[in-house]
């Protein structure tokens, strides 16, 4: 494993403390349910062997074994609860610390800074809920048991143990190679959608250039390599449960015939003929299955540990950048934004998005960048919200230099990009930003259309980057949030693009309003925006008409 790999090793392990406390409490119910098993099982073939061996019915018997397996259930409930929500508390503070970092990372468009927010959802979110849970239940319910085991019976227990060090060492190999494949797959997935939603995006301008056919064997070709890359994943994964599934088999074999054996008297074991029956037998043999059973998650969940050894090498330098010291001042007031000379282009591009663009733009009014798909408009944005540093020319705030005014417009400016962020919580908290605003005197009336279809009105769980809402909803939500906690300069990218033609003509005037009071940049197609516009900046591949 190279140094890279153990440092996002290390890195997982550092997060599982922020919710010991949930891992502590699922550890000691999964104890409990193993041992409530231990006992259903004890129950069970104390059972069997009295109605096998002697005609007996013993009834209450069978009773306390329903009631032990009954705490097994629930007990195996409370415990997979509190390692679900240990995923959900890290899960949720990596989200808290990467949100900011990815608005203003300057590598990484709107739709990858999206894809980064879904991998740690899909990725790292199963290595917390499931496989760390897996492998410490893995561990403690194999110690009861063997515990158990070697207590009454010695070869099951050396037999069990064996099957416990090898599959663990054969799973090590073949996750060596399966962590590069995770790895290669991640790094697809993110480079692919960016590159196919944005096909998506410029379909129209594809078949007016009549360029269809091209863009569709370049699309063909990317989608063949990622499905097999994805296909190369799911053959590990198939081998390692069929290695598994092998050794399983094995042990399980091996110690019903050392079993039957003994009962017959060919291979007498050093307790038959004191105690060791058929109950003792039957108890030994019921349990073994259960042996295998965490270990079995435990195998079936390693690939969740590869899939967020490979995200979190993705993550880890977005997370440990260095943060730039504050410069002083950053309060001041606007009385000068200009654009003068700027040139831009994205690392490892050689094509310039922005040539030269010379701007002078007003204190307080609504400012129309214009532009097909492609022709720089978002860049241009993230550039005056502080996202991007500007490579050559003058992007300056009161006549002060680029460092400074770079980070004047971080703090100073409100950005709603077309992959708006939702954070995880209520509808009233991604609105107005406060957990206990129970009562808020005004919010912009387009809200209602949203309240009226959510069940629960302003109490509506959003998860998952807001999965439970439109786009149009999305977009709406962060329009009122900009509303509601105003900056001097506010930027939005395509604000009324997936809005319908009613909430475009609702919330066109509240844009308008918010411009008296301060600078609003918007990049948008919509032509209700050219009648209202103060200054209107053309751009058409990079280029200011």
């Amino acid at each position: 494993m190279s140094s890279n790999q153990e440092s996002a090793s290390q890195w997982l392990g550092k997060r599982i403390a922020e919710a010991k406390g949930a891992y502590l409490a699922a550890s000691v119910f999964t104890v409990i349910s193993a041992a409530s098993f231990v006992v259903f099982c004890w129950y069970l073939s104390e059972f069997a062997a009295a109605w096998v061996d002697k005609g007996i019915v013993q009834p209450h018997r069978l009773l306390y074994a329903s009631l032990f397996l009954t705490g097994r259930y629930v007990f195996a409930h409370f415990a997979s609860q509190f390692n679900y929500n240990a995923g959900n508390i890290i899960v949720s503070k990596i989200k808290k610390k990467i949100y900011p970092l990815l608005l203003n990372n300057s590598q990484l468009d709107s739709t990858s800074s999206a894809l980064y927010v879904t991998r740690i959802s899909d990725d790292l979110k199963p290595f917390y809920a499931f496989f760390i849970p897996y492998s410490v239940a893995t561990a403690l319910v194999s110690t009861v048991l063997l515990i158990a085991c070697f207590w009454i019976e010695r070869w099951v227990g050396i037999i069990l143990l064996v099957s416990l060090l090898v599959i663990p060492m054969q799973m090590a190999v073949i996750g060596i190679g399966a962590e590069a494949l995770h790895r290669k797959h991640t790094n697809l997935f993110l480079k692919y959608s960016a590159v196919f939603y944005n096909r998506l995006q410029t379909i129209a301008e594809i078949v007016n250039l009549d360029n269809f056919k091209a863009q569709y064997r370049f699309l063909s070709g990317k989608s063949k390599e990622l499905s097999k890359a994805t296909t190369s994943v799911m053959r590990v994964a198939f081998l390692s449960s069929t290695a598994l599934e092998l050794f399983v088999t094995i042990a399980i074999a091996a110690i019903a015939i050392y079993l039957g054996m003994s009962l017959l008297g060919i291979m007498p074991g050093p307790n038959y003929g004191k105690g060791y029956d058929f109950g003792t037998a039957l108890f030994l043999l019921t349990i073994t299955p259960y042996f295998f059973f965490y270990l079995r998650k435990f195998v079936g969940a390693y690939h969740d540990r590869n899939k967020a050894l490979a995200s979190a090498e993705l993550l880890m330098p977005i997370l440990n950048q260095e943060i730039i010291p504050p410069l002083s001042d950053l309060n001041e007031k606007i009385n000068s934004f200009e654009i003068k000379g700027l040139h831009f282009a994205y690392p490892d591009s050689p094509v310039k998005v922005l040539n030269n663009i010379n701007l002078q733009l007003p204190v307080k009014g609504l400012v129309l960048v214009k532009g097909i798909s492609g022709s720089g408009k978002s860049t241009l944005l993230k550039i005056c919200t502080g996202s991007l540093f500007p490579q050559e020319g003058m992007v300056s705030v009161n006549g002060k230099d680029n460092e400074w005014s770079h980070q004047w417009l971080k703090e100073n400016s409100s950005y709603m990009n077309q992959f708006p962020f939702i954070f995880d919580g209520t509808l009233r908290y991604n609105v107005f930003l406060e957990k206990e605003a129970e009562k808020q005197a005004w919010y912009p009336e387009f809200l209602d259309k949203i309240l009226a279809k959510k069940e629960d009105g302003w109490q509506t769980e959003l998860s998952h980057n807001g999965k439970q809402l439109s786009g149009g909803e999305r977009q709406l939500v962060t329009l009122a949030r900009m509303m509601l906690h105003p900056r001097p300069v506010a930027i939005m990218d395509e604000p009324t693009a997936n809005l319908d033609s009613d909430t475009i003509e609702i919330i066109l005037p509240q844009i308008v309003k918010l411009a008296e009071e301060r600078l609003v940049i918007v990049a948008s197609h919509e032509k209700m925006f050219d009648a209202v516009a103060d200054v209107t900046l053309n751009l058409n591949w990079g280029e200011q008409i």
